[in-house]
């Protein structure tokens, strides 16, 4: 078996041969040729302004709003080449023919992060309360041309889309998850029908708690929800009660052990982890944060993957029935 039919095995929960780690070399990731994130700072493709570092982690936005209430109808879409942009993901597709990889195209901030960016959050807060039918107005525009851009993608070949869209924070999501299902859902709803349509599977990042909207997600056709962070989010229910409709990626705690436990502790923690989210498919083994990691601690990781895959699926389900 390939590396790519395993994962892909893996993301329809068909019993992959091993666990796939993220960072193997059997899912590749390009981006389209927009400016979501302006990464060495400046000006986005939406007039969000990016400040650039010098760290790994990258630029970050300024804060400062582009829009306001009052003048929500000034937004001016990008003016994106979607002809280009179909043309050069095929390129990056075709480059990838003979690898043994599956190509996940990335959209990024694609609707509450971007309105976010867009009004400043007390802006968009006061929106959300005070002025929903203009805050509805905003987020048609915003799926309008999300979902322009999600055709664009699809034609061009790839196995699907991750979108990303940061809707929590460490303990709850950022906003009530009435709002949520009233604002995101049914616009989030029409690009999963996008992938969907194209016969792609859908990927959805999104950090911090979210425990609440979960089951929404699988609703609207979800196929993999990363990072699965785990001092937000009770990852292991999330198996018990959606493992049968829902894969997952990531959940390796770098808010605990992976940056601050000992090699020793990050194996034993990881077996565990890989055991209990690897059980029938349905996982992809990876960190909850892409951030820079003590080097022994990712070698660590590496290893207790490939020790639990070294048991193979019986062992691998046998450990997690007992201890989960």
């Amino acid at each position: 078996m390939t590396h790519r039919e395993n994962l892909i095995r893996a993301i329809q929960r068909d019993h992959p041969a091993w666990v796939p780690y993220r960072y193997d070399g059997s899912l590749t990731m390009p981006t389209p040729c927009v400016v979501a994130v302006a990464r060495a700072g400046g000006l986005d493709d939406w007039g969000v302004n990016w400040v650039g570092t010098d760290t790994p982690e990258g630029s970050y936005p300024d804060g400062q709003p582009v829009l306001t209430i009052a003048g929500m109808e000034d937004l001016k879409l990008p003016d994106t080449d979607w002809e280009a942009l179909t043309l050069d993901l095929q390129t990056q597709v075709a480059e990838k023919h003979q690898a043994d990889t599956l190509v996940i195209a990335k959209s990024e901030l694609i609707l509450f992060e971007r309105a976010r960016l867009l009004l400043g959050l007390e802006a968009f807060s006061l929106a959300l309360l005070w002025a929903p039918a203009k805050l509805h107005w905003l987020f048609d525009r915003l799926a309008d041309y999300q979902v322009q851009l999600a055709h664009a993608v699809m034609r061009s070949g790839v196995a699907g889309i991750r979108f990303t869209d940061d809707w929590g924070i460490q303990n709850s999501l950022y906003i009530k998850p009435e709002h949520w299902r009233t604002f995101i859902k049914p616009r989030l709803r029409r690009l999963y029908r996008v992938v969907k349509d194209y016969g792609g599977s859908v990927f959805q990042h999104t950090c911090g708690h979210i425990e609440e909207i979960v089951p929404d997600l699988i609703e609207i056709g979800l196929d993999v929800l990363d990072p699965c962070q785990p001092r937000s989010n009770d990852i292991f229910r999330w198996k018990r009660e959606y493992g049968d409709r829902l894969s997952f990626m990531g959940g390796l705690d770098t808010q605990g052990y992976l940056s601050f436990g000992a090699p020793a502790e990050v194996r034993t923690a990881i077996r565990e982890v890989v055991s209990v989210m690897s059980r029938g498919g349905g996982y992809i083994a990876a960190p909850s944060h892409t951030i820079t990691l003590p080097r022994a601690n990712q070698q660590a990781m590496i290893e207790a993957i490939g020790e639990v895959n070294a048991m193979g699926e019986v062992e691998r389900g046998a450990t997690w029935s007992t201890s989960r």
